[in-house]
Order: C-alpha cells, then sequence, then structure tokens
C-alpha cells in the first residue's frame, strides 16, 4: 500500500514537471513573441501569458546561478521585492572591456556591450561603473551602480532568446519590482 502511494506521488510529479518543462518550451519558441505584439499593440495578456512570463523569470533565478550566479540573484530579488543593501562581489575571470574601462576612466562610466558574450557582460550592462578611494587615496574600490529594470526588446543569452518586453510588462503591473543595485569590488 504504502508502496503504491510512493509511486503515484512520484508519477504525479513527473508529470507535473513535464508539464512545466513543455510549457517552457512553448512560451521560448512561439508564446513570447505572440506576447511582445500584444504589448507593443497596447493589449493586455492574459493570466496563461501572465504565467508563463513569471514561469520563466522564475527559471531565470532557479537555474541562472550556472550561467551567472550574480545575475541569478538579481533576478531573485527583483521577483520576491527585496532591495538589498551594498555589498562586495567580484568576478574571478574579469572582461577584457571591463578591464579596459577601469584602466582608462576616472569619472563614472557607463557600461555597454554589444553582445551578451560572458558572465560580466551579462550581469553588468547597462550599469555605471565609478572609481572610489579611500580618504588617504591608498585604497581604491570599484562601485557599481546596476539598473535592475528590463527594457522593451530581444536579448540573447547563450543562445537563448528572450522577450525583455515581457519582463517590463511584468514590472509595469507590479509582479517584479525595479531598483538599482549597488556593488562594491575590491
Amino acid at each position: 500500500m504504502a508502496l503504491r502511494k510512493t509511486t503515484s506521488i512520484i508519477v504525479k510529479i513527473t508529470i507535473v514537471v513535464l508539464l512545466l518543462l513543455v510549457n517552457q518550451i512553448i512560451f521560448l519558441t512561439k508564446v513570447q513573441y505572440k506576447c511582445t505584439e500584444k504589448i507593443n499593440e497596447g493589449k493586455d495578456l492574459n493570466v496563461y501569458e501572465l504565467l508563463s512570463a513569471y514561469q520563466t523569470h522564475t527559471n531565470l533565478w532557479l537555474f541562472g546561478w550556472i550561467v551567472e550566479p550574480n545575475t541569478a540573484e538579481l533576478c531573485f530579488c527583483k521577483q520576491f521585492h527585496i532591495k538589498h543593501p551594498i555589498h562586495l562581489f567580484h568576478f574571478p575571470k574579469e572582461d577584457s572591456y571591463l578591464k579596459s574601462v577601469k584602466a582608462n576612466y576616472t569619472k563614472p562610466v557607463r557600461l555597454a556591450w554589444k553582445s551578451y558574450s560572458s558572465k560580466v557582460s551579462i550581469y553588468l550592462n547597462g550599469s555605471t561603473v565609478t572609481k572610489r578611494h579611500d580618504e588617504d587615496g591608498k585604497y581604491e574600490c570599484y562601485e557599481y551602480s546596476i539598473p535592475a529594470d528590463y527594457s522593451p526588446g530581444i536579448i540573447q543569452i547563450k543562445g537563448i532568446t528572450m522577450s525583455e518586453t515581457v519582463f517590463d510588462y511584468l514590472e509595469q503591473k507590479g509582479w517584479l519590482c525595479v531598483f538599482t543595485d549597488q556593488r562594491l569590488e575590491l
């Protein structure tokens, strides 16, 4: 009896996971583009479209740590409306564009990559970096102001095409929060 009950639960969980996976594939291949068209025409999304977009955003923080942990954390904070304070971070392997900016500029600089080609570009694209010094000028660090705000448009990250327009719509409806993340790199 207990084995039959356990098997039944496992089968039900497997079916739910498969349905969510199929829904995610359908959303990424077709539905997100239809949602983008509806939004651009000024129409509202229906419940299925809203929940599918929310599922996609959930997957960004749930599985995004594999691609870029800082971005996954930012997506988590947006979804659960957590606006956290300044904290330290670093990238184990620095991007050549970022290294060039840090070496050649003393004023705040807005970072912009042409494509999402590295973990750094995924997380910091659109942010501002400012070089900071302590009072004695002995120590320096870099302060990043990272806008946690989606913009209408289509992006491609690691071969996956996503409509930021749909996430921007979720922000406007209050499903995702908007804030500026402050990070320090020593």
